[in-house]
């Protein structure tokens, strides 16, 4: 009777198992994502931030950098070699600049192939966080 009972809690418990990784979902790591383009902070250098610009399709592409009034401050045209293709880009520009009111740097990525641009804006902004904790003693 006991193996029984036993032999009943092993094969309940496996089919339970397998019902629920069976229904669950695999979710891959290395997924894509469906925008060729991408554009992130990784940090400074002497004080400058410095940015690094993806591109993960073997594809020519027009970069332009452009101050807030849309002057042009930089501009390029390259062609990815690999699929995944990365271009770091450092900014002269000082802190107290990165850091005034109505600063922006503009920069535009338009693909030579399917002509689309892609616009990103660069700004900074401070946020002041003061915590003030009461602790009995």
């Amino acid at each position: 009777m006991k193996q029984a009972i036993k032999t009943t809690k092993m094969i309940t418990i496996g089919l339970f198992t397998f019902c629920i990784i069976g229904l669950s979902q695999v979710v891959s790591a290395t997924t894509k994502t469906e925008d060729p383009i991408e554009l992130k902070f990784i940090g400074k250098i002497k004080n400058h931030p410095v940015f690094q610009l993806n591109l993960n399709k073997g594809e020519a592409y027009s970069i332009s950098m452009k101050d807030e009034n849309f002057d042009v401050l930089y501009s390029e045209k390259l062609k990815s070699k690999d699929v995944d293709f990365s271009r770091k880009y450092q900014l002269d520009i000082d802190e107290a600049d990165l850091n005034a009111s109505g600063f922006a740097v503009i920069v535009e990525v338009t693909s030579a192939k399917t002509h689309k641009t892609q616009v990103y804006k660069i700004s900074s902004r401070k946020i002041v966080n003061e915590n003030i904790v009461v602790a009995k003693l």
